[in-house]
C-alpha cells in the first residue's frame, strides 16, 4: 500500500470514528469508504485499536504543528521571570487554539474523535493526554502563575486551566448555536476575535485581581 492510500484509510477512519465513536467503528466500512481491502487495516495498523491510536496520534502532531511558534517561545519566557511577557503568551496560544478549533485548518471529523475521546476515554487516552492535553495544561498553568506574579499557585492555575480549555472546545461543538444567538452567518475573523476577546478578559480579571 503506497503512502497515499495508508493516508488515505485514516482519513476513512477519521470518517468512520467520528460518525459511529470506537466502539460503534466497523473496520469493513473503514476499508470501504478508502476502497481497500479490510485486511491492510491489520497489516499497517494492527486492527481497529491500531488505526484508533494512529488517528489520535495524527491530532496531537496536527496541533503541535500548528502552535510550534508559540510553544517554542514557552521555555524563553519562563526562564524571564517577567509577568508581562508571560501573560502574552498565554493569550497567544489561546488564541492559536481558538483559532485552532473554530476555522476549518482542521477537518470536522479530527475535532469530533477529539472531543468523544476526551469525554469518553477509551484505553487510548493516554494518546491524548500526553501528548496535547497534559502538555497544554501544564503550559497554561505555568504561565498563569508567573503572569499573577505568584499570587496563583501551579495546582490553582491548574484549576483554572480546566474551564478555559473547556470553553474553547465549547466555542467549537456548539458553533450552530453560539451563531444562531448571536445572529452571525459563521465565524470569520471578526467573530472569532469576538470569542477570544471574551476569554482575553477572563485570564485579564483573573491575573489582575486574584489575591
Amino acid at each position: 500500500m503506497t503512502r497515499d492510500a495508508k493516508t488515505k484509510l485514516l482519513d476513512s477512519a477519521f470518517s468512520e470514528f467520528a460518525q459511529n465513536g470506537f466502539f460503534g467503528a466497523k473496520t469493513r466500512d473503514i476499508a470501504g469508504k478508502a476502497d481497500a481491502n479490510i485486511s491492510s487495516i491489520l497489516y499497517y495498523f494492527g486492527g481497529k485499536k491500531g488505526i484508533y491510536a494512529a488517528a489520535l496520534k495524527n491530532i496531537v502532531e496536527t496541533v503541535k504543528e500548528k502552535t510550534a511558534d508559540a510553544d517554542g517561545r514557552y521555555e524563553a519566557v519562563m526562564q524571564s521571570g517577567h509577568a508581562a511577557e508571560a501573560k502574552g503568551l498565554l493569550k497567544e496560544i489561546v488564541r492559536r487554539f481558538l483559532f485552532l478549533l473554530c476555522d476549518e485548518s482542521v477537518s470536522k471529523d479530527m475535532k469530533t474523535v477529539f472531543l468523544s475521546e476526551y469525554a469518553h476515554p477509551t484505553d487510548e487516552f493516554g494518546i491524548l493526554y500526553e501528548g496535547l492535553i497534559r502538555p497544554f495544561h501544564e503550559k497554561m498553568a505555568r504561565l498563569l502563575a508567573q503572569a499573577s506574579g505568584g499570587r496563583i499557585s501551579l495546582q490553582e492555575g491548574y484549576l483554572y486551566t480546566f474551564p478555559l480549555f473547556s470553553q474553547l472546545f465549547v466555542f467549537s461543538s456548539r458553533k450552530e448555536t453560539i451563531c444562531r444567538f448571536m445572529a452571525w452567518d459563521g465565524y470569520r475573523d471578526a467573530e472569532k476575535e469576538k470569542l477570544l476577546d471574551y476569554i482575553w478578559k477572563q485570564i485579564d480579571f483573573l491575573v489582575e485581581n486574584y489575591k
